[in-house]
């Protein structure tokens, strides 16, 4: 929740005071970035918090990295539009088993206020609660460790020196924990007029819950974020998510309205529905680890699955970066492969050596993608492991690679599970001259390699028995030149 100063009814209340220097008869200035700024002028109305290095732009919404911020401003801002917080292009929101299990500390660093923080938890997490089908749980055992890296709840509650910049931000639902933190700058304890910080409270949980300002429909006629939304109910200018200084109507404190309930109920239920249902056994299946190696270029993607998953299993997908340099980002996405704007899990670290999505798989899902872009070039090892259900051994399985190659470098794909006595089958097509290897056993080199056809264009084959005592085929493709690939790999699994 920005700093700014309310007009109309709250003339000369300053509740709040903008991160870009609004003034009093204005929104805050981080309220209305856009228009086709450049990437300085949008910078200069981000505030960073000096604590965390955690950027913070539509006054409470929380980017961690500058590489997040820079998608933000290139995605939306650079244009003249900002973002609706989405993950992947589908709505951000909690399970039907998290939804219930909303488990959060409040930090003993709080002090003097430690108290009354856990008051205006208890007293905002209830009114949720009666709203829709949620449950918030303290773990007051918890409060003395109460920070970041605490994986023995979901978020944590915290304070924070923001200079009074802001009161509070949060984050939505499907944010790494490191980022999961709802965190009070001190002037949210100080006297905010007809605000309390119970009122502050609700709204920075509508954001837990995965609920945006409501004043980014154009109905609001001002502080406008973007077009990215879905809609839950009609347009509330008096919505707990609603800014009063964005032509809100509400001239209280921040409540929940008969709309911010139905919207709730829109997207969790009713509360005090029927109980939760027995958790179910435990998935049958398979365990397999498959890891992979490749390289990838800038703007470059390098893709695997599909891999049959089991409902209700754990799908782990882990990214480590090979080598001192390169910026190769994971990506995850249920029954297609991911895009840049599609996917479920995408951690997109700053340069950092590994990368982990941890999933579990939703009911109906059946198969899972995972993709690797070159934010910047570089090599890694990806590690995947599932659960693969029983008795899906011995079918033949058709896999399909799409990416682009440099010239003279080189992408490893593999390993897949073959069955001695059947074929392997690779067609690759694409653009420029890459050229096809395959290899029992290890990875292939220009030296060293079971099929190549070295041919000149996209368009090669190799279609080989697998040898008696072989298990595993690896596949690369070598830029003869630059050029864009697509493999469709054929092959019996045992």
């Amino acid at each position: 929740m920005s700093q700014s100063k309310f007009v109309g009814a709250l003339t000369g209340l300053a509740l709040l005071a903008g991160c870009g220097g609004g003034d009093v008869t204005n929104p805050a200035s981080d309220e209305v970035v856009g228009q086709g700024m450049s990437w300085e002028e949008f910078l200069s109305l981000v505030y960073q918090e000096p604590e965390t290095g955690i950027y913070i732009a539509d006054g409470d919404t929380p980017f961690a990295t500058e590489k997040h911020l820079r998608e933000f401003y290139e995605n939306n801002v650079r244009n003249g539009q900002l973002i609706v917080h989405r993950v992947g292009g589908q709505d951000a929101k909690w399970s039907d088993t998290q939804k219930l299990n909303l488990t959060y500390c409040v930090s003993t660093r709080f002090n003097n206020n430690y108290n009354r923080m856990v008051q205006a938890m208890a007293t905002a997490t209830a009114q949720w609660e009666a709203a829709g089908h949620v449950k918030f749980t303290h773990v007051s055992a918890q409060d003395g460790n109460c920070t970041a890296s605490n994986n023995n709840v979901l978020f944590d509650v915290s304070p924070i020196n923001a200079g009074g910049q802001y009161l509070a931000r949060a984050f939505f639902p499907g944010d790494a924990r490191a980022a999961r933190n709802v965190v009070f700058d001190p002037s949210s304890f100080q006297p905010l007029g007809v605000w309390t910080l119970e009122g502050i409270t609700r709204h920075e949980l509508g954001h837990v819950l995965g609920f945006r300002h409501e004043h980014t429909r154009p109905e609001a006629r001002t502080c406008f974020e973007d077009n990215n939304w879905r809609a839950l109910t009609t347009y509330d200018g008096a919505s707990v998510m609603h800014y009063p200084q964005c032509n809100g109507t509400q001239n209280g404190d921040l409540v929940l309205t008969a709309k911010d309930v139905e919207g709730i109920q829109a997207l969790y239920g009713t509360p005090n529905g029927e109980p939760p249902p027995p958790p179910p056994p435990p998935p049958e299946g398979d365990p397999r680890t498959e890891t992979f190696t490749g390289t990838v270029a800038t703007g470059g993607n390098f893709h695997r699955g599909p891999f049959t998953v089991v409902p209700g299993s754990t799908f782990t997908a882990t990214l480590q970066r090979t080598g001192s340099a390169g910026d190769p980002d994971l990506y995850v996405q249920w029954g297609a492969a991911p895009t840049a704007t599609s996917f479920v899990c995408r951690p997109y670290l700053g340069g950092t050596s590994t990368e982990t999505c941890t999933l579990e798989v939703p009911a109906g899902v059946t198969s899972a993608f995972v993709m690797v872009n070159g934010y910047a070039a570089g090599s890694f090892n990806l590690t995947v492991n599932y659960l693969t259900p029983r008795g899906t051994g011995g079918g033949v399985t058709t896999e399909t690679r799409t990416g682009s190659v440099g010239s003279s470098a080189n992408v490893q794909i593999g390993s897949f599970s073959v069955k001695a006595g059947t074929n392997f089958k690779v067609v690759m097509t694409g653009t420029g001259d890459p050229d096809l290897y395959v290899r029992w056993g290890a990875q292939p080199t220009t030296s060293a390699y079971n099929c190549r056809p070295y041919v000149n264009g996209a368009n090669e084959t190799c279609d080989i028995p697998v040898p008696a005592g072989q298990t595993s085929a690896f596949v690369m493709v070598r830029g003869f030149t630059s050029a864009t690939y697509n493999l469709t790999i054929t092959y019996t699994k045992p």
